[in-house]
């Protein structure tokens, strides 16, 4: 049964809260930060780095948990869309697979900051690797639906080809990674593709709440 308030999904209400719980909890680690922060050239995972950032660790791994939990449920509850044919179904389901795989490695961020670095990268390289695909699997699935704003799906390619860029940039030199505050700026694409992923999210929760899926 699709749980409902007021007439709204679940679902689309739990997407804009995500997004503006790690929102929150980002911009308030950023504003904790002992020095000058820039996110072009200061990963993002510095902000959960409580030797680097003491007062401000707490809110960044805390909103990685957060948001990872509500997440959760926002991808069960995409099922709403309820897809007619048997591959828009398919895709749909495998869009929700990956995109709970993902919301649990978000989880596994918070819990494992970057001084357990062996398992945050393998948490943050889950999450990264698994948003563009979520992002193409769903809109595949919707793209079809009378109910879906095409917008959402033409958005969505802007953050998978900024997604696929980091980690590009990333596989062509990994010791970039090792690197707390690296002379290029990679790290500006690490933030640019959190956030857009996250809008993507909430813009496909903004989508339901109009369209009143």
């Amino acid at each position: 049964m699709q749980l409902k308030f007021h007439n709204y999904s679940m679902s689309s209400i739990l997407g804009l809260i995500a997004f503006i719980t790690f929102t929150i909890f980002i911009l308030t680690s950023v504003a904790l930060y002992p020095t000058n922060y820039n996110p072009l050239y200061d990963w993002l995972s510095n902000l959960g780095n409580i030797n680097l950032n003491p007062m401000g660790a707490f809110f960044f791994n805390w909103g990685c948990i957060i948001s990872g939990i509500i997440l959760i449920p926002f991808f069960i509850g995409l099922y709403a869309w309820k897809p007619q044919k048997t591959l828009q179904k398919s895709l749909l389901i495998l869009g929700m697979v990956i995109g709970i795989f993902a919301s649990i490695s978000l989880i596994m961020v918070g819990i494992y900051p970057e001084t357990h670095i062996i398992h945050h990268v393998q948490a943050a390289t889950a999450v990264f690797s698994s948003l563009f695909l979520i992002i193409i699997v769903v809109n595949l699935a919707l793209y079809e639906n009378p109910k879906f704003i095409r917008g959402v799906a033409y958005f969505g390619i802007l953050a998978v080809l900024v997604d696929i860029s980091f980690q590009y940039v990333v596989a062509s030199n990994k010791n970039i990674l090792a690197v707390f505050n690296p002379t290029t700026p990679v790290p500006g694409l690490e933030w640019a593709c959190a956030f857009l992923s996250l809008l993507w999210v909430a813009l496909l929760a903004v989508n339901m709440l109009i369209k009143k899926v």
